[in-house]
């Protein structure tokens, strides 16, 4: 079953290389499904609806997996631009790799129906947190705001505007627990090839455009404003501009008053509406991610440190782990990413925000060393850090992201069950016939680059161990070395 939805990259070729390069990224696994959607999910509660369709839960059927599953009717897609914006989403967003980003797992083209299936969030929308409330205090929104302004910044240095931020495009893990947000509907979201480059035409809400988007000229920084906004209505539980309708409403936005002295405003500190001036302001003088991470009132209200005991056991974990293959690797990828839960990954996941000193959602070899000489030699720590690097960083950039994190401190025990090697195989096992061929691997691994038919042939023979030119079942165990009789009959 063809499906547009799947994004078309041209292929450019490449110098042959070794198997050890080929790059493996959690995009890698978020595939078109070819099954019908009913057959591998159960439909839940609805959790919204929006202009093309609705949002359910949704459970796998094998696993039992609780995701959330964004369906839209296809006859309502009357547009080209329509289609594109369901095409821009899954792209984008099989390219990011954040904690505070909502992960894509997979999705399904039928005759009348898109299927996009991503991580559920059981807290809902901010939005109704803050209905619910009437509002929050300073600390849970310097919380949530941190949160934001840590996720722009990493789409800031990756050159990703997102353009739609509002409350109800912010997720809560869990009920009423701001420390765990999740972005979501990058729909209108842009990839810019420059930094400063001018966007062109709006998107987004009304009420969260800033003045510059009005004028069709604008940059990564409108998503700033939008923060401002967002900001404002979590202290006050109102908008700072209203109107009776979106012209009223875009005609108070241009002329920038808003009012923090009305209630509840003499009651919040004058850090944070200072903070607030610095990002509904003109677009020259607005803060950035980076400046706002840095303001006193976020430091102030953000001073919980990760206990020092995790840093250490991650630490620990990082030194002593090895990259063995990159099919081995690829499949801890793909469980990591696809299969562990939220609560498994809680801590490392503030592990992982702590080290990252500078805020860009990835590990550098000097946060890295600065972790390292705390508890060693500073050249102790570079050659250490230096093999890290190499063993970890499996998409060659010379970084630790996010999931290739969350692999490296894993347990195994956690990662590599029965369950999960199961769907492991069967994703790679396309044809459903019990063996893993070259073209399979391919299809999985092989994203952007178009590189030389040859590796994948390379990666087979170093598990292939009949020599038929493919890994069945008994193979694929011993390539992971744990894994149990039962699987096999399992699949």
């Amino acid at each position: 079953m063809g499906c547009s939805i799947k994004p078309q990259f041209k292929k450019v070729p490449t110098k042959l290389e070794p198997p050890n390069h080929v790059v493996v990224q959690p995009g890698n696994f978020v595939l078109e499904n070819e099954h019908s959607f009913q057959d591998v999910y159960r439909l839940g509660k609805l959790l919204g609806t929006g202009t093309f369709g609705e949002v359910r839960v949704c459970a796998h059927r094998s696993s039992l997996i609780k995701r959330a599953v964004k369906i839209i009717r296809k006859d309502l897609l009357t547009s080209a631009h329509h289609r594109e914006t369901l095409d821009n989403e899954i792209k984008i967003l099989k390219s990011l790799d954040h904690p505070n980003i909502i992960r894509v797992y997979e999705f399904f083209e039928e005759v009348k129906r898109l299927y996009i299936v991503m991580e559920y969030c059981k807290g809902g929308e901010l939005f109704s947190e803050i209905v619910e409330r009437g509002g929050l205090s300073e600390s849970c929104s310097a919380c949530i705001m941190k949160q934001i302004f840590l996720t722009l910044e990493y789409l800031k240095k990756l050159g990703v505007v997102h353009r739609d931020l509002k409350p109800e495009n912010i997720l809560l893990e869990e009920k009423h627990d701001i420390t765990n947000i999740k972005i979501i509907d990058f729909g209108t979201a842009l990839i810019l090839n420059e930094t400063g480059v001018k966007i062109k035409g709006n998107a987004g809400t009304v009420f969260y455009m800033s003045p510059e988007v009005f004028d069709g000229m604008y940059t990564v920084s409108c998503d700033m404003w939008s923060a401002g906004i967002i900001m404002y209505i979590m202290l006050s539980g109102y908008p700072p501009f209203d109107g009776k309708n979106n012209q009223e409403i875009m005609e108070s936005i241009k002329q920038g008053s808003f009012s923090l002295t009305n209630n509840p405003w003499p009651n919040i500190s004058d850090s944070a509406k200072a903070l607030i001036n610095q990002l509904l302001c003109k677009e020259e003088v607005r803060l950035t991610p980076e400046e706002a991470l840095k303001h006193k009132w976020i430091i102030a209200n953000n001073k919980n440190s990760v206990h020092e005991s995790k840093v250490t056991k991650t630490l620990n974990n990082l030194r002593d782990f090895r990259s063995t293959s990159i099919l081995r690797d690829a499949i801890k990828t793909y469980i990591t990413t696809q299969y562990i839960s939220a609560s498994d990954i809680k801590d490392l996941k503030e592990v992982f925000m702590s080290i990252d000193a500078n805020h860009d959602g990835k590990i550098s070899g000097s946060e890295l060393i600065n972790e390292y000489s705390k508890i060693m030699d500073e050249e102790e720590a570079k050659d250490l850090v230096e093999k890290i690097i190499k063993e970890v960083d499996l998409d060659k950039n010379g970084y630790i992201d996010y999931s290739e994190f969350l692999r490296a401190n894993l347990d195994n025990k956690k990662v590599l069950s029965e369950e999960h090697l199961t769907a492991a195989f069967r994703l790679f096992d396309h044809d459903g016939n019990g063996k893993i061929s070259a073209e399979e691997m391919k299809r999985i691994l092989e994203g952007e680059r178009a590189l030389d038919a040859s590796i994948w042939s390379k990666v087979i023979q170093e598990f292939d161990v009949n020599g038929d030119g493919e890994i069945d079942i008994e193979e694929f165990g011993l390539l992971l070395k744990t894994i149990t009789p039962s699987l096999a009959l399992a699949l």
